[in-house]
């Protein structure tokens, strides 16, 4: 019997991931719509856009015709839609003026980095405040809560520019203890463990900023999931039966307290570009979140509208990848 029930479960959750999959192709094909239109009804020139305004005042009228030409200029809105989108299936995702390369690569350079920090300042900041968040919830009223609490409002209320900058002149100007930019030094070591050693030390402090700035949104919800889950009838009944409050929280507690932050981890998804662009750029940190910045400063529609498809994407599995994990955590959700 046990066995036909978890097969139910596995094939259920196969279907509805399969499913979701299904339903990718429309949803991207929406998001390009909407960025391409976004793009369509800029102020800025597309020929400009496309190849920048240094390179075009250095163009010939002939040179220019032959650009308008080769980007569909003289068709009709939808069909140049058409032409673009037949582009972007082929890989070919537009040039980058300010990169002198092509979308795409240009983005996969960078796309490792906001990787190592973003997963770097998610982990660090989930793995303080699921500990705080425990704490906090089993000392619920006393002083301690009250301070854990206290702290929390206030690391929300800073703005994240602010701390980085705080951090920068402490850490770096002040003490000298940490490096303030780059991901690696200007130079760069040759050898794997140092070149490790090397960007070690540069990701300290960007990745620290980056949990700070989601730390206490995520203490939040564990604080609140764990004292709900506290007063269910199965944790009063643990009680009854003698068990230490250690093992109440963290055997009974902690795992159904788990699965509200696994939906709001999910949720965070975007901010793969967006919350790392501030921290990015102030401490010069090579990856998209950079990149986006430096494509909006300057006006490079092509590249904006290349991010805007890749973390659309990002989006998209990040989702089905929480929701997966999010049954996969509760046995009692069963998809159909």
């Amino acid at each position: 019997m046990a066995e036909g029930v978890t097969y139910t479960v596995d094939h259920g959750l196969a279907q509805y991931a399969l499913r979701r999959v299904i339903q990718i192709p429309p949803l991207l094909l929406g998001i390009s719509i909407l960025s391409f239109a976004i793009f369509y009804l800029s102020p800025v020139d597309p020929v400009i856009a496309y190849l920048g305004l240094t390179t075009v005042q250095k163009m010939s009228p002939e040179d220019l015709a032959k650009v308008e030409e080769q980007l569909g200029l003289g068709q009709p809105v939808h069909i140049r839609y058409m032409l673009w989108l037949e582009k972007i299936v082929h890989g070919d995702w537009g040039y980058s003026h300010i990169k002198k390369r092509p979308v795409l690569e240009a983005i996969l350079e960078r796309f490792p980095a906001t990787i190592l920090l973003t997963i770097t300042g998610y982990g660090l900041s989930a793995i303080i405040s699921i500990f705080l968040g425990l704490v906090s919830a089993s000392k619920a009223g006393s002083k301690l809560d009250r301070v854990l609490n206290g702290i929390n409002y206030l690391i929300y209320s800073i703005p994240t520019f602010l701390v980085a900058l705080v951090a920068m002149f402490l850490f770096s100007l002040w003490l000298g203890w940490l490096p303030s930019s780059r991901m690696v030094s200007v130079d760069t070591p040759t050898t794997t463990w140092p070149l490790i050693l090397d960007v070690a030390r540069h990701l300290i402090l960007p990745a620290t900023v980056l949990a700070l700035s989601h730390m206490a949104v995520f203490y939040a919800y564990i604080r609140s999931s764990v004292l709900e889950v506290l007063k269910e009838n199965y944790i009063l009944t643990a009680r009854a039966k003698g068990l230490e409050e250690r093992s109440v929280i963290i055997r009974h507690a902690f795992r159904n307290a788990l699965l509200p932050f696994i939906t709001q981890v999910g949720i965070l998804i975007p901010f793969l570009i967006g919350g790392s662009v501030v921290v990015e750029s102030v401490f010069a940190w090579p990856g998209i979140g950079l990149l986006a910045y430096e494509a909006a400063l300057r006006a490079d529609y092509m590249l904006l509208m290349g991010l805007t498809l890749f973390s659309s994407v990002l989006v998209i599995f990040g989702n089905l990848a929480a929701d997966i994990a999010y049954a996969i955590v509760d046995p009692r959700i069963k998809y159909s």
